[in-house]
């Protein structure tokens, strides 16, 4: 498959964007999805959470379900995730949990659907015989993930799994000069290339990138470590 992924403009935002503006009243949640579908949204979502932080709040992941969709979504005010996957959602609602531990449980369900819930501040997560409670984090005090309206393309997956693994290993981890620790990426025509250097030396490649109208001539530089984790 060739999925889908934003201009690199899209791929870091930086600043500290306000909170949400959310009423306290805590929002019912109740929906069942697929064990393995679940527990890989999960793993995508906590992918890029910071070990350590001395706000919290930032390592919760952000549930949002509505209609027939689940969203889980992580900013840690450098990087945001999202990803959205289906599911039987019988009431809508949103919700924040701790990434770690929801990603620990996800891990170590039984092969058997899986029911979210939540009531009172607490998150019940069921999945045959398994039962886990956990409490819930104050979804009002979680920051508003950056919306980005750029370009975007289409890429092959493996192929820019394998460049970004070529090129970020070049790129300086002295954070004296921060220009060269990330991996500079530029959309020329239908090709995307990526550069990184240490100063001693330099990594170049380039892939075939089908570009969006508008998208030519766009660069970003990216930190190579976030860059490489969302290689992987």
């Amino acid at each position: 498959d060739r999925p889908a992924i934003a201009a690199p403009t899209a791929l870091c935002q930086y600043g500290r964007p306000q909170c949400r503006t959310r009423s306290t009243r805590r929002s019912t949640v109740k929906f069942q999805v697929n064990r393995d579908v679940f527990s890989e949204a999960v793993s995508f979502a906590v992918k890029l959470l910071p070990q350590r932080t001395t706000l919290p709040i930032l390592s919760g992941v952000l549930l949002r379900a509505e209609g027939s969709t689940v969203t889980l979504s992580s900013f840690d005010y450098e990087v945001s995730a999202q990803t959205s996957i289906t599911a039987d959602v019988t009431e809508n609602g949103t919700v924040l949990v701790s990434g770690r531990l929801l990603a620990d449980i996800a891990s170590r369900l039984p092969n058997a659907p899986v029911e979210f819930t939540t009531d009172d501040g607490k998150i019940a997560v069921r999945c045959g015989s398994a039962r886990f409670t956990l409490s819930s984090m104050p979804v009002e005090e979680y920051p508003s993930l950056p919306v980005v309206d750029g370009s975007t393309g289409v890429l092959p997956g493996d192929a820019f799994s394998d460049a970004v693994a070529q090129v970020a290993v070049a790129a300086s981890r002295d954070d004296v000069t921060p220009v060269i620790t990330g991996v500079q990426l530029e959309i020329t025509g239908n090709r995307l290339s990526l550069v990184a250097t240490d100063r001693y030396r330099v990594a170049v490649r380039e892939i075939e990138w089908e570009s969006s109208a508008g998208a030519d001539g766009v660069t970003a530089l990216v930190p190579a470590r976030t860059l490489s984790e969302i290689g992987k």
